[in-house]
């Protein structure tokens, strides 16, 4: 019920810090509501261009999915296991299908292969999880991303024309080929390092989300949601098992299959990119698809330059695996294209 007065009312704060209207004759009102104050603060139109971002309404349920997902696993889940891969698998899916949409039959345009590749993935993935040895299942990850570069790109390449963009591509698809591979054939320790389950995620997060950004910047707005939605969704899940690590604890490994699903779907939404993305930076695109070779080699010649100290191995591998990755969008900022803009 709203106090008619001669005097105008004023705001005040509860003690709570929710702000109060308070008339004339002393009497407080009912409470202004958080949105209500948040607009009034903030300005309408700002707020309402804010929450309506894709970027920003694309990352924000797959962040708060991952961390679920990473609660789950830690206190009701085994890991790695079955049905931590099936829900990630699940997971993967739906945010293919919340940017892509569903699948087209038949797919003509990349964009509608990527559902496809998921599929693909996520069978293969289950299929070679079964291989004793990260090489056995290396060799055929590494078929597997060569196969998918040449489906999306056989048009581009029966074209013939080889520009800086094309070599670009190629530098791409052999880098991810590469890096996935001396990833996956790592061998699993039997008493693994606190940054060892770190290695796989980190890069799946850093490949996600240096794509994102390249790819917004060079004019492939619904790839780039698809990248961010997966990069969300991973970090969601680190920072969850980062925290444990934190309190003394051990980080859950994703385990054989789900590393390989992971990196193909972020491998072969990148190629994407580097294949059709009239506007990205060719620097920024090979910058991209650096973090899982550098994952690769943490374990090896880049373990000196992690830390003794248990907290502080994780986060310094993944600042390591992160470090093209940030380079890849500092470039894509710098050089973006006139009228090029992340849609805020």
């Amino acid at each position: 019920m709203r106090v008619q007065s001669k005097q105008s009312s004023r705001s005040d704060k509860t003690a709570h810090g929710l702000p109060v209207k308070i008339a004339s004759n002393g009497s407080s009102l009912a409470p202004i509501s958080p949105c209500r104050w948040a607009r009034g603060r903030l300005g309408g139109k700002q707020l309402s261009a804010f929450l309506g971002n894709p970027m920003v309404a694309t990352a924000a349920l797959p962040l708060l999915l991952g961390i679920a997902l990473a609660l789950l696993a830690r206190f009701a889940l085994a890991s790695p296991s079955l049905v931590l891969t099936l829900l990630w698998s699940a997971l993967l899916l739906f945010s293919y299908g919340d940017t892509l949409g569903p699948p087209v039959i038949p797919p003509v345009a990349a964009s509608q292969k990527l559902i496809y590749l998921a599929f693909a993935g996520i069978v293969l993935g289950l299929t070679a999880g079964r291989m004793r040895g990260g090489r056995s299942m290396a060799v055929p990850g590494a078929a597997a991303l060569l196969a998918a570069f040449l489906w999306l790109g056989w048009r581009r390449l029966a074209g013939g024309a080889f520009d800086a963009q094309m070599a670009a591509t190629l530098v791409v698809c052999l880098l991810v080929v590469v890096g996935g591979f001396m990833l996956l054939a790592l061998p699993v320790s039997p008493s693994p390092s606190a940054e060892e389950p770190f290695l796989a995620p980190a890069a799946v997060l850093a490949v996600s989300l240096a794509g994102a950004i390249v790819s917004v910047l060079g004019a492939s707005i619904v790839t780039a949601q698809l990248l961010g939605s997966i990069a969300a969704l991973t970090g969601g899940w680190c920072l969850v098992q980062y925290f444990a690590v934190l309190r003394g604890g051990v980080a859950n490994a994703w385990g054989r299959s789900l590393e390989f699903l992971a990196l193909y779907a972020v491998s072969t939404a990148l190629m994407q990119v580097a294949l059709l993305a009239p506007k990205a930076h060719p620097v920024a695109l090979v910058l991209s698809a650096l973090p899982p070779l550098v994952a690769a080699l943490v374990p090896g010649p880049l373990g000196g330059l992690v830390p003794s100290a248990r907290p502080s191995r994780p986060l310094v591998a993944g600042l390591l695996i992160a470090a093209p990755a940030g380079l890849a969008m500092l470039v894509a900022l710098i050089w973006a294209p006139h009228g090029a803009a992340l849609g805020y």
